[in-house]
C-alpha cells in the first residue's frame, strides 16, 4: 500500500531529463482529519482488520513470533506514560512509535498489521486514536474522491513518487509522531517484486525515515520506538502480478517480529548538519543502521520457517 519517500538526489537522477513531480501536479499538504468524521474512521479501520483477520486467520494459515513485543508497542506500554515530573510539575510526552517493515505485497499494510493488532483495538479508535498512520501512494489515494475518502479515513496519507523527502506529508508524519502517534513505513519504498530472498535490502533504504526522525528531534517530541518485523509469504496471497483485487487462500504466512533498535547515537546530530550534504549522509547513516538490523530479523524469520517446516526457497538461504 505504501510509497515511502527517496531522497531528492535519488528522484534528481531518475528524472534527469523530466520536469519535477512538483511542476507535473501541485503537492499539497495532506490533511489527517477522517472525511467521515471519528465513527466513520472507527468504522473503516474495523471493517478492514475484520477482512485481514478473515483473509490471513481462516483462509491463510499465519503465525507470528514475538507478537508480545508488537503488542506491548502498540498499546504505549513500551513507549513511556504521562507522569508528572516532580522537578518540572510537567507531564512528560509519550514516545511515538514507528514500525519498518519489508515490502513484498500490495496488502502488506493493511494486511500484516490488522492481523497482528487486536480487534478491539480497531473498535476503540474514536476513544485513543492511536491505531497506525501510513503513507500510501497518491495515485491510489487520491484516485478518486470516494476512495480518497476511504483511504484517509482508514489513516492513510498520499504521498508522490519523485516527490522527494521534503514534501508536505513528511512533515505531517513527523508531527504526528512528535505527538506520539504510531507510523508505519516500509524503508524500501516500493513494492519489492523479486524473488523471496533478493531483497533490495542488501541495497540503501530510502532516507525518508531519517528525515522524519530528525523533523520529530527539531519539533522537540521524545525520540520515538523503532520497531522492525519481517513477514514472509505475503506475495503468495496477494501476487503484485495479475489482477490486483483477487486473494489466495490456503498459503503461509509467518510473520517475525524484532526487538526496538538504538539509535541513541544519532540524538542531536540533526541540527549540527551545516548543509544538505551533510544531512544527507546522517539520514544515510540512521538507514545503514535500520537496514541491518531488518537483516537480522529476516535471517530470524528464515530460521523460524525452517524450524517450522514452512518452506524456504534456495535465494533465502544463500542470503544467511
Amino acid at each position: 500500500m505504501s510509497s515511502f519517500a527517496s531522497s531528492s538526489g535519488e528522484a534528481s537522477k531518475e528524472n534527469k531529463n523530466q520536469p519535477s513531480i512538483s511542476q507535473q501536479i501541485k503537492i499539497i499538504t495532506p490533511s489527517t482529519s477522517s472525511p467521515w468524521g471519528t465513527i466513520g474512521r472507527t468504522f473503516v479501520l474495523s471493517a478492514v482488520a475484520l477482512f485481514s483477520k478473515a483473509l490471513l486467520g481462516m483462509f491463510n494459515s499465519t503465525t507470528v513470533s514475538n507478537h508480545e513485543t508488537f503488542l506491548r508497542a502498540v498499546t504505549r506500554e513500551d513507549r513511556g506514560v504521562d507522569e508528572n515530573d516532580d522537578d518540572t510539575k510537567k507531564k512528560r510526552k509519550k514516545p511515538g512509535l514507528i514500525t519498518v517493515a519489508n515490502h513484498h505485497s500490495t496488502f502488506d499494510d493493511p494486511g500484516v498489521l490488522a492481523y497482528m493488532t487486536p480487534f478491539k483495538f480497531f473498535l476503540t479508535e474514536m476513544f485513543h486514536q492511536n491505531n497506525r498512520w501510513t503513507l500510501c501512494t497518491a495515485e491510489v489515494a487520491t484516485a478518486n474522491r470516494l476512495v480518497e475518502s476511504f483511504i484517509l479515513s482508514g489513516k492513510g496519507v498520499p504521498i508522490y513518487r519523485g516527490g522527494g523527502i521534503d514534501q508536505p506529508c513528511m512533515k505531517v508524519m513527523a508531527e504526528l509522531v512528535a505527538s506520539g502517534r504510531w507510523l508505519q513505513i516500509f524503508p524500501e519504498g516500493k513494492v519489492n517484486r523479486e524473488p523471496r530472498g533478493q531483497t533490495p535490502l542488501d541495497q540503501r533504504l530510502k532516507w525518508g525515515l531519517g528525515k522524519i526522525l530528525c523533523d520529530v528531534e527539531e519539533m522537540g517530541g521524545e525520540q520515538p520506538m523503532i520497531l522492525p518485523f519481517w513477514h514472509s509469504g505475503m506475495d503468495e496471497v496477494k501476487p503484485y502480478e495479475g489482477c490486483k483485487t483477487i486473494f489466495r487462500w490456503g498459503k503461509r504466512v509467518h510473520v517475525t517480529v524484532g526487538e526496538p533498535i538504538d539509535m541513541k547515537q544519532f540524538r542531536g546530530r540533526c541540527g549540527k548538519c551545516k548543509n544538505e550534504e551533510e544531512k544527507g549522509a546522517l539520514y544515510a547513516e540512521m538507514m545503514t543502521v535500520v537496514r541491518e538490523k531488518m537483516n537480522e530479523v529476516r535471517k530470524k524469520n528464515v530460521v523460524e520457517r525452517e524450524e517450522m517446516g514452512i518452506k524456504v526457497s534456495e535465494e533465502e538461504k544463500k542470503k544467511d
